[in-house]
């Protein structure tokens, strides 16, 4: 079959993790195959796969969230493109052999679902899968020397998965997350953000050396300093507050250690923690955006803020992303 014969099968992917959805739309492009969709599977994927024109739903099984199950069941049952189930992990030990063999026996899916039985796969020039850890070594190979603080309340995760959806992985910064949450939960939380980022997101553990391309996650009980040499140091909070982890607390210490390179988001929430460590970080020239109050479940938190300091920028989620972007690619 010639390769031009693939030109008009399109397809909608859908995934939990970013990573995968973007690997499977570069395998799928190279192999001249239209991709129409590419987003985790919400009502918003299925709104739109009623309003486009698909040949076939890829749908990969390894990251699904308990959330969108009712959605799962919705494609596999009402909808009338046909569905192929994936499993992209089966790759992530980067196997020759196994990469191979996935890739062909996906293709000859497509092949049978869309009616090209003579299709032959070859994915030969297609790069490999690699783990986010793998790819990593390629990208994150700097000290961090841009550090923004992410502080987040009450319908925080939302906002900081729409948020580090839209960073692309070659952004050179990083973030350090200050959610107001429970200790059993931080763990989760770095889980669940990490499946909507293509930067790497973990629990802050000391000795690790902050990075670009990275996200730490501020245990509730600790503060989070980065060292001269860029390495992380958990210490214990001298004072406790009535916010755990405390934003104000973890601002100020980014502060203190990058300057004018360090910044502020502060998100939706329910109180006025981060207005201290903003004033704090404007003094050091700073920078201070918000999440305008309109897209806030609680815009308490950002309003405090804009009230008491200059605020450098306000906008949605996802207008938040694409300034941060123009920020460094046009500034720096």
């Amino acid at each position: 079959m010639m390769q031009n014969e693939t030109d008009n099968i399109r397809i909608a992917i859908t995934s939990g993790s970013i990573s995968h959805r973007n690997y499977l739309q570069k395998s799928m492009e190279h192999r001249g195959i239209q991709v129409v969709l590419n987003e985790s599977l919400t009502e918003k994927f299925m709104n739109k796969l009623d309003h486009i024109e698909s040949d076939v739903v890829l749908f990969d099984v390894d990251s699904i969230e308990d959330e969108h199950l009712e959605y799962l069941d919705q494609l596999l049952e009402q909808s009338k493109i046909p569905v192929i189930i994936n499993d992209i992990s089966a790759l992530t030990l980067n196997e020759q052999k196994a990469s191979s063999k996935w890739n062909d026996n996906l293709l000859q899916k497509i092949a049978d679902i869309t009616g090209r039985n003579s299709w032959e796969a070859d994915f030969s020039k297609v790069e490999l899968f690699e783990t986010k850890e793998q790819a990593s070594v390629k990208v994150r190979d700097d000290l961090a020397k841009d550090v923004w603080v992410l502080g987040a309340s009450l319908g925080g995760p939302d906002a900081l998965k729409r948020f580090l959806s839209d960073i692309p992985a070659d952004l050179p910064v990083a973030f350090v997350i200050a959610q107001h949450i429970g200790d059993k939960f931080v763990s989760l939380l770095a889980e669940q953000l990490n499946r909507y980022t293509e930067f790497k997101v973990t629990v802050a553990k000391t000795g690790h050396v902050m990075r670009h391309h990275e996200v730490l996650v501020t245990p509730t009980d600790k503060r989070v300093i980065i060292n001269p040499i860029g390495a992380v140091e958990l210490k214990k909070v001298d004072e406790l507050t009535n916010y755990s982890p405390s934003i104000n607390q973890a601002i100020k210490d980014v502060a203190a250690r990058y300057k004018t390179h360090a910044g502020a988001i502060i998100f939706s929430g329910m109180c006025d923690d981060g207005v201290e460590g903003c004033a704090e970080l404007v003094q050091k020239g700073g920078q201070v955006w918000v999440q305008d109050p309109e897209s806030c479940v609680i815009s308490a938190m950002s309003e405090s803020v804009a009230k008491a300091v200059t605020v450098d920028f306000s906008g949605t989620p996802e207008m938040l992303a694409k300034q941060l972007v123009s920020y460094y690619r046009n500034t720096h």
